[in-house]
């Protein structure tokens, strides 16, 4: 795998509005835009294991699938240098949420991965922005994708970075021990906003306090809760009582909407905040 022009990346596309740009082109050239042929499908596909580090059969994705998910409602979104190699990409489809309270069509962000080169350049934040784009021209207001609560990073670049909210929590809901948060990131713009559709939904920057790894605090109406910035492996013993933690404030009507790192960087400790919808 070729890796693109060396040098800072864009963590916004070069011009226009996120909101309606369905493509971007970055700093160094690097070009974010819907995928189409079949040879940049079956790079996906040889990308998506190398990111992920599979090499079982029953772990990859084929060409063919991917086509037919770009051809009938789904993305399946590229950044691609100038060399023409695929660097990263995100893929997923237009759902319905059947709830008579609150019936809508979403997007759910199935995937989405970068060369291991290129990590830490903005780039994740513009394929879901490009992505966001593409739902909105399908119809839909919202997206939706899972990670895992323990990988602190992540949650930091969903809730904070992106803006959006963890509205529920699964405990092993896709095999024993993997838990995963769902978002959900609203792409319509509120009363007032401007045209960025990935304007955070607004944490300012703020001192985080010093948590301890496992502690519950509260803040006002909000909850804390300290976890460590390496993530714990869900069978060990600090990681079992971070899930039960994460079961127990979710089933209490709380959402994830913020994780930041502890600003003593030798504290290796980040902190989630959780808020009720109604507060």
């Amino acid at each position: 795998m070729h890796s693109a022009t060396a040098g800072p990346f864009l963590s916004t596309p070069a011009s226009g509005s996120p909101r309606t740009d369905t493509t971007a082109v970055l700093d160094g050239g690097l070009e974010v835009r819907s995928l189409q042929r079949h040879e940049e499908f079956a790079a996906l596909c040889q990308l998506y294991r190398k990111v992920f580090g599979y090499d079982g059969p029953d772990d990859g994705l084929n060409p063919r699938l991917l086509a037919n998910l770009a051809a009938h409602g789904g993305t399946v979104v590229g950044a691609i240098s100038t060399d023409g190699a695929l660097q990263a990409f995100a893929l997923g489809w237009t759902a319905v949420e059947t709830d008579p309270a609150d019936p809508h069509v979403y997007h759910f962000s199935q995937v989405a991965g970068i060369a291991p080169e290129l990590q830490g350049r903005g780039i994740g934040r513009v394929l879901k922005n490009v992505q966001a784009a593409i739902a909105l021209t399908r119809g839909c207001t919202r997206m939706r994708w899972t990670y895992n609560p323990l990988i602190t990073r992540n949650a930091h670049f969903n809730l904070d970075v992106l803006g959006a909210r963890g509205r529920w929590f699964d405990r092993d809901a896709i095999g024993p021990g993997l838990d995963r948060v769902t978002v959900e990131w609203d792409l319509e713009p509120s009363a007032g906003a401007g045209d960025d559709v990935l304007t955070p939904a607004g944490v300012a920057p703020q001192t985080v306090p010093a948590l301890q790894v496992g502690e519950l605090a509260q803040d006002g109406q909000a909850l804390l809760l300290g976890l460590p910035t390496e993530p714990a492996g869900p069978h060990t013993e600090i990681g079992t009582a971070l899930r039960g933690r994460f079961a127990e404030i979710f089933e209490r009507g709380y959402e994830a909407v913020s994780c930041r790192r502890v600003s003593a960087p030798e504290a290796n400790v980040a902190v989630y905040r959780f808020e009720r919808p109604d507060a």
